[in-house]
């Protein structure tokens, strides 16, 4: 499993550089990715969208989610240095980032990218009567976005070699994510397809789930994960009531890795919260674009 999980990484990360040698990232083509241009790079300008709606999101993991959510999804490029921030469930490719896209053609570009992988991790519970706190930060990582648009068909590849945290990693790529996507219209619905794979190497899986031989207690057991691969697929539907407001459904599902499932740290979450093995999440919104 783990010399599986190196080839993959070692070839995420190679085909990240293959992209750089002649190709780059390509507007997304999605209509909440569209974006005003105001200068010659074509994904300068900014996007802007806010909304609300109901959120029904189950996992094996930390977070659980049942009922009304605010929205937001946001990017601003100037010259080609961006920034950018997605609190929205049907963003399942995007992440919190700051880059440069350095390079840009008609069906592809290439962006430098600081980007936050996971969620802030904050854990307690309780042993004998005394309550003890395990928690991690969002790790922050920085490697090379590249997308290529053909279409109604997109391809997204992430793969971030370093890292601000201090962990121990022998991978050559410690977080890495492929997706694909397509739209179909039909009439006035934007049906939107997207399947994806998640990479995170032993030390960022250690970083972020792991159990130390000094935290492992009679509750929790210690734990160091190997490398795992989480994998995604999402339709969602978008219909406009008006120029500026999108009305949306969405259903999503995800598959976790043994790695994630196995750790001590998750498993007494869904043992406590009788969680699912599998991620499910189903939603309806309704955003207003600027």
């Amino acid at each position: 499993m783990n010399y599986s999980h190196n080839v993959i990484s070692a070839f995420l990360l190679t085909a990240t550089l293959v992209s750089c040698a002649g190709y780059s990232i390509a507007e997304e083509i999605q209509n909440e990715d569209e974006q005003k241009e105001d200068n010659k790079n074509s994904r300068d300008g900014y996007y802007l969208a806010i909304g609300a709606g109901y959120r029904n999101h189950q996992s094996p993991g930390f977070g659980e989610i049942n009922g009304l959510q605010v929205v937001f999804k946001g990017r601003y490029q100037w010259k080609g240095l961006f920034a950018e921030l997605a609190i929205n469930p049907t963003s399942a490719k995007s992440l919190p980032a700051v880059g440069y896209n350095f390079y840009s053609t008609d069906h592809w570009n290439l962006d430098l990218i600081g980007a936050g992988t996971a969620e802030r991790v904050q854990f307690n519970y309780q042993v004998d009567g005394e309550t003890k706190y395990i928690s991690s930060e969002s790790p922050r990582g920085v490697g090379f976005r590249a997308i290529g648009s053909w279409g109604n068909t997109v391809l997204q590849l992430v793969a971030l070699p370093y890292f601000h945290e201090d962990f121990q990693s022998n991978s050559a790529v410690d977080y890495a994510s492929l997706w694909l996507g397509h739209r179909w219209q039909i009439k006035n619905w934007s049906v939107n397809g997207l399947i994806g794979a998640k990479y995170r190497s032993s030390g960022l899986m250690n970083y972020h789930l792991g159990v130390g031989e000094n935290e492992a207690d009679e509750v929790l057991d210690a734990y160091e994960p190997a490398s795992g691969i989480d994998y995604t697929a999402q339709i969602d539907l978008t219909y406009p009531v008006s120029k500026n407001i999108l009305f949306q459904i969405y259903s999503r599902g995800t598959i976790y890795s043994d790695e994630f499932l196995n750790s001590s740290m998750v498993e007494l979450v869904r043992v406590r919260g009788d969680r699912p093995e599998k991620g499910q999440e189903f939603g309806v919104l309704l955003n207003y674009v600027f």
